[in-house]
């Protein structure tokens, strides 16, 4: 059970639109936090549009964040290393929150000891994974992580179209799931000494045939993404050149994945790995001078992963008719101030409810019209303003 006092991988909310679908209103009205890093015991209620946390470095600004993020993305944008979550000197953490929305309040939670998943609940029933919560919380955040999406490999690139296609396609999570199946058993038979081709064929067939259905999905809207994405960018910064997006499968265009499968059978015996299929695919970024990885500014690179992140929360809001919370972790750290304010100016368009920690409320990059709530934060312990 959740020990939270005050609480009693991927997914999907439809197939493909015809064209938007209608929002649902989705709103964090409670959030509480029990022996999470310096969180002790801490409850926050958030403003329905706008909510600026400040404080010292620290003090717990990004820990709120990162909590908020986990509960509804299922993993830390800060780490890897989820023992660490824990508070020191216990053996667990809780994560609970109140989401209001037009089809009714919703309450979910999760619990972590420092190796793994303890529970989850929706509604106080037990669910197997993350998924559900997932479903029904979409939550996207903005660091300094972010340009990893440019700068990094393709792993993080992977990971944001998929889960762009795990809110708008109905079929895509079983997929996926197959997918990594077969890969997985695949490469366990790659490492295996004596080995006969003729066990692969299986996997082989498996993993051709998810690659394919898996690298259609993504190809259906990627048109769509790279519209977005181009007024996104243009609305960001005139100082930052046009970027072309392209979709490499994790294979040459125009070659059927079962014949590559199959002429590269001896080299991933070598490599004791599956070096082709949809697991393998990337976002390609480039400009008229190169790719933007090797001739852009990290300034400009960051604005660039921005971009990508606005376009994928209209995509979602657009397709599958869910607005995303949306979280910035102290903005004005990583961009001069006219591009801080125009991100945030993006920010607060394409989502109904923002959270965002600055050093200084003087300091976010909220413009003169915008209205919001201030909280401070000191040694883990919020008080609002």
């Amino acid at each position: 059970m959740l020990s939270c006092r005050c609480a009693s991988d991927f997914s999907t909310v439809g197939g493909a639109c015809q064209g938007p679908a209608p929002a649902l209103l989705l709103m964090l009205q409670r959030f509480h936090l029990h022996q999470f890093r310096n969180y002790r015991d801490q409850s926050f209620v958030p403003d329905p549009a706008v909510t600026v946390v400040t404080g010292e470095n620290g003090s717990g600004k990004t820990s709120l964040l990162e909590a908020i993020y986990l509960l509804g993305a299922g993993r830390s944008f800060r780490t890897s290393r989820l023992s660490s979550l824990v508070m020191a000197d216990n053996t667990d953490c809780t994560l609970f929150a109140e989401i209001g929305s037009d089809q009714g309040n919703r309450r979910v939670g999760i619990k972590r000891d420092r190796q793994s998943l303890v529970d989850a609940r929706l509604d106080g029933e037990r669910v197997s994974g993350l998924s559900d919560i997932a479903r029904l919380f979409p939550v996207q955040v903005l660091h300094p992580g972010t340009v990893e999406l440019v700068e990094g490999g393709s792993s993080a690139r992977r990971r944001y179209l998929d889960w762009a296609m795990f809110h708008v396609e109905h079929e895509f999570i079983e997929e996926w799931r197959r997918l990594r199946g077969a890969v997985d058993q695949r490469n366990r038979l790659l490492k295996r000494p004596a080995l006969k081709l003729r066990e692969l064929v299986v996997w082989d067939r498996q993993v051709a045939e998810s690659s394919a259905r898996i690298d259609a999905l993504r190809r259906r809207h990627l048109p769509l993404l790279i519209r977005l994405f181009e007024e996104e960018l243009s609305a960001f910064s005139g100082a930052v050149p046009a970027v072309g997006l392209a979709l490499h499968s994790g294979w040459a265009a125009g070659e059927d994945i079962a014949a590559v499968l199959a002429a590269t059978v001896e080299q991933d015996v070598r490599r004791g790995f599956t070096g082709k299929g949809a697991h393998r695919a990337d976002l390609l970024l480039s400009s008229e001078e190169g790719s933007v990885r090797e001739v852009f500014s990290r300034g400009q690179q960051k604005i660039v992963a921005y971009a990508l992140v606005m376009a994928q929360v209209r995509l979602i809001r657009e397709l599958a008719g869910r607005d995303c919370l949306m979280l910035v972790d102290d903005l004005t750290s990583e961009l001069d101030r006219d591009n801080a304010d125009r991100v945030m100016s993006a920010v607060i368009r394409v989502s109904r409810q923002v959270i965002v920690t600055s050093l200084d409320p003087a300091l976010a990059p909220l413009g003169k019209e915008t209205d919001y709530t201030v909280f401070h934060v000191e040694h883990g312990t919020l008080r609002k303003v």
